[in-house]
């Protein structure tokens, strides 16, 4: 099979795992079409992380078989409760999406749109098996490895990768998990079908699934919305490249279903409690079967955002807080109790954010720092610090009309309360401020970028409304002054203005692709003038040739920061640190310093010897230099023959004897 059609049945196979599961059992308890696909992707993380959990401690090795025994079990569990009358109440995502003319030639502007977007990093790429010099890539690619390796995908274990000895150790998994379950490809191939997979068709549809249950009655808000979504900087895709933090991509891109169908879901929950249900169901007890179902379709779909990455389901939680306060604070003086359920929601951040619960990533120091001008700017230009670009300028008025018009409107007022909360925590990451709001996102913009181009897309829809309507009053005051006064008092945009709008708006998206090439090149391109190469191209071929030949039980001892880090996840062999950011043992700096007098010192070579050290490779040009992990280049060739070289790295088979 060659890498392209390994790729697209990764994708395809990455795909129906995400969504089939979920989608039934959400139907099977009597959810529409939409809803189902609004929570389909977070259940189904819910399903393969969960599963990976409890695989190891039954004795299953993780794959297709647990994870289709796990998904029949919980159709099974919804078609109980559904006899018991446990059920989903209608929402506004019954029906469906839109009117199928809601927005002329859809197809052909989404398609358009997705190769702007997408169309420059496949470029870059160039192969379906590419390899992105990124820090995080190589961890990701390794714990594939593993997994494959020894068949445990669990949260509990998948840190391991980090440790030379193999101790379990906490990751969240939940991406892993799905992207594991494609058999027989490159691990590569893997890794890059399943992030297409869930970064993009997640964050589309998701994103117009929320244009449709935030703005029930515009028939082209889900299309503009999807539109934007694919545009917008900041995307998922975007962060994929540009640091590649898998998990939180992948939680990201999940979120806009998940926020659609609370939306919906809370606003039937609120109906019923007006006495505005419209199903006429007075059986008692009923309620709280509806209840009981909202809460657990719901409480799956968290645990999948929560095995994505805890801090995209800290996220979710947030903007729930956001939902709740924003559409039931003119309830509160006759329901006090409404305002527990915000509170609710922000427990969790405030615990984690404030407590030793989230110490480990609340300790985090780095990220980038800029001045409060500058992040302010960011904001307001829409220049977020993932792919800042003259798109997101171009996009902003729409997305600020957007907000203007919903602070003004009871319905999606809390889309404002809801931006609101999400730029001040971008801020916050951007000047590394003392209340340190933005603790369990590493204190980074990027993780926050997308959740606040989420919402930017979102609001484009009332921001178009805005100024479709305004343009609409000047051109009937134009039609009343030219009449006298006695005109229509209405007028459509004239097909002019609209073949105009078309066409500027096709020019400023393919505007930005030279932009989406450049940084698309930047952790992609063979070289890039500036920046470093964990997997340089003349090292990528020769391992591909020899590498077959080599002892896959034999360790290759080398720096993280070299290209032969990767030789563990291309092509199996055994490698001592195979990711970055390893917890080094004392065992690890004995073996690492034991290589610069190997060649002269028989106790150095025996030590390398007695720990299954077969291979020493050497890098002049590292990604990053680090003391220790650079031991290895002070090794002399006399320590064995030399495998294979390139201009700045060699291969070298330990050889005792001869030294």
């Amino acid at each position: 099979m060659s890498a392209l059609l390994a790729l697209l049945a990764t994708l395809a196979l990455v795909l129906a795992a995400a969504y089939l599961p979920g989608a039934l059992a959400v139907r099977v308890l009597g959810g529409s079409r939409l809803l189902s696909l609004a929570l389909a992707p977070a259940i189904g993380a819910a399903i393969a992380g969960g599963t990976a959990l409890l695989a190891p401690a039954l004795g299953v090795r993780w794959s297709l078989l647990p994870f289709l025994g796990a998904a029949l079990l919980l159709i099974a569990v919804a078609a109980g409760l559904r006899r018991l009358g446990v059920r989903l109440p209608a929402t506004v995502l019954d029906g469906p999406l839109a009117p199928s003319r809601a927005v002329p030639g859809l197809g052909l502007w989404m398609t358009g749109a997705v190769l702007v977007a997408l169309g420059p990093i496949a470029w870059q790429a160039g192969r379906a098996d590419a390899v992105l010099e990124r820090w995080d890539t190589l961890y990701h690619l390794s714990a594939l490895a593993r997994i494959r390796e020894t068949g445990n995908a669990s949260s509990l274990a998948v840190g391991a990768v980090s440790q030379s000895s193999g101790d379990p150790s906490a990751y969240p998994a939940g991406f892993h998990a799905l992207a594991s379950l494609v058999p027989a490809v490159g691990i590569p191939v893997q890794l890059n079908g399943a992030m297409l997979a869930l970064s993009v068709v997640p964050w589309l549809l998701g994103i117009a699934l929320l244009a449709r249950a935030v703005f029930p009655r515009i028939p082209w808000a889900p299309g503009a919305a999807a539109l934007a979504a694919a545009l917008v900087p900041a995307a998922p895709w975007d962060e994929w490249i540009h640091l590649s933090a898998i998990p939180n991509v992948a939680g990201a891109a999940a979120i806009p279903g998940m926020l659609a169908a609370a939306a919906a879901l809370w606003g039937a929950l609120l109906a019923r409690l007006d006495g505005g249900a419209e199903d006429g169901d007075t059986e008692e007890g009923a309620a709280g079967r509806t209840l009981l179902a909202v809460m657990g379709v719901l409480a799956l779909a968290g645990i999948g955002l929560t095995l994505l990455h805890p801090n995209t389901a800290v996220t979710t939680l947030l903007l729930l807080a956001a939902l709740t306060a924003g559409t039931t604070a003119g309830r509160w003086r006759r329901r006090p109790w409404l305002a527990a359920v915000p509170l609710a929601m922000l427990l969790p951040y405030l615990v984690m954010t404030y407590s030793s619960l989230g110490g480990h990533v609340t300790a985090f120091e780095g990220g980038l720092r800029v001045s409060a001008l500058t992040g302010l700017g960011e904001i307001v230009l829409g220049l977020l610090t993932v792919w800042p670009m003259a798109l997101g300028v171009l996009l902003a008025p729409l997305w600020w009309a957007g907000l203007v018009r919903c602070a003004g409107r009871r319905g999606p007022r809390w889309l404002v309360l809801a931006w609101l909360v999400i730029a001040v925590l971008y801020f916050d990451a951007a000047i590394d401020a003392p209340a340190d709001l933005s603790a369990l996102y590493y204190r980074g913009q990027d993780r926050i970028a997308m959740t606040l181009a989420m919402l930017c897309a979102v609001l484009v829809v009332p921001g178009l409304q805005l100024l479709g309507e305004a343009l609409r009053a000047r051109l009937s005051a134009r039609g009343d002054s030219a009449a006298g006064g006695s005109g229509p008092g209405r007028a459509g945009l004239p097909r002019a203005a609209v073949v105009v709008a078309v066409a500027l708006a096709v020019l400023a998206a393919g505007s930005s692709v030279p932009t989406r090439l450049d940084n698309a090149a930047k952790n992609l391109a063979a070289d890039y003038p500036g920046r470093g190469r964990f997997l340089q191209a003349d090292e990528r071929a020769l391992f591909a040739q020899h590498a077959p030949q080599m002892d896959p039980d034999g360790v290759i001892l080398a720096s993280p920061y070299s290209g032969a880090a990767h030789l563990y996840a291309l092509y199996g062999l055994s490698v001592r640190l195979p990711v970055l950011g390893m917890s080094y043992s004392d065992l690890d700096r004995d073996l690492l310093y034991a290589t610069e007098d190997a060649a002269t010192n028989p106790a150095s070579c025996a030590l390398l010897q007695e720990h299954g050290i077969r291979y020493v490779y050497q890098e002049t040009q590292p990604y990053q230099r680090h003391k220790t992990s650079d031991s290895v280049n002070l090794a002399s060739e006399d320590l064995g023959p030399v495998l294979f070289a390139t201009g700045h790295s060699r291969m070298i088979e330990v050889d005792c004897d001869a030294s």
